[in-house]
């Protein structure tokens, strides 16, 4: 096909090229701006409501303490105290069997200055154990960070994962936990 003195294709020759190229009508399948957006809303409106805690509000009732207040490096400085429920509470003191599925272990986590785990609420990170093999990517746990406010901050995050994976073993660690009780 010939092209105009300027080197740009005239109208009919676009045209006899998109037809070619199987593209007629295809002018309105541009991604635009406001596509992209309207797209966006579509595909965020599906994903449904925000995720919920994996550990109930009155957590404090129902899980033990399973690890006294101590600093920790690797969650931002912060003080830790870990908790387990009824299934994870065994599991992780013992350190004899794994850890069953559905056991959570949770840890609160307070401010640096707060030595005694009394004062105000950082946030919390919950690992919820999976099946055996159903997650090798996340050491068949399920993590999430959430606020104080209860707000899921984040889920799977691969700094939990990478960092359990190391710390996870024995002897200080065990099945994917990182303290000794």
């Amino acid at each position: 096909m010939a092209r105009s003195e300027e080197g740009a294709d005239s109208p009919s020759e676009t045209e006899a090229r998109r037809s070619q190229a199987g593209c007629i009508g295809r002018e309105n399948d541009r991604v635009t701006p406001s596509r992209a957006l309207s797209l966006l809303a579509v595909v965020l409106g599906a994903c449904g409501e925000d995720p919920s805690p994996a550990f109930p509000a009155d957590y404090a009732v129902t899980f033990d303490e399973v690890r006294d207040c101590r600093g920790s490096a690797d969650h931002d400085l912060h003080n830790i105290r870990v908790l387990a429920d009824a299934l994870g509470a065994p599991a992780y003191l013992d350190r004899d069997a794994p850890f069953p599925e559905g056991a959570v272990i949770l840890k609160e986590e307070y401010g640096f200055a707060d030595a005694t785990c009394e004062d105000e609420l950082v946030q919390w990170t919950v690992m919820t154990k999976l099946a055996d093999g159903a997650s090798p990517g996340t050491l068949d746990w399920a993590w999430q960070r959430v606020g104080a406010d209860r707000g899921v901050i984040s889920e799977d995050d691969p700094r939990c994962v990478g960092c359990h994976q190391d710390c996870g073993v024995a002897p200080d660690g065990f099945a994917g936990t990182c303290a000794v009780p």
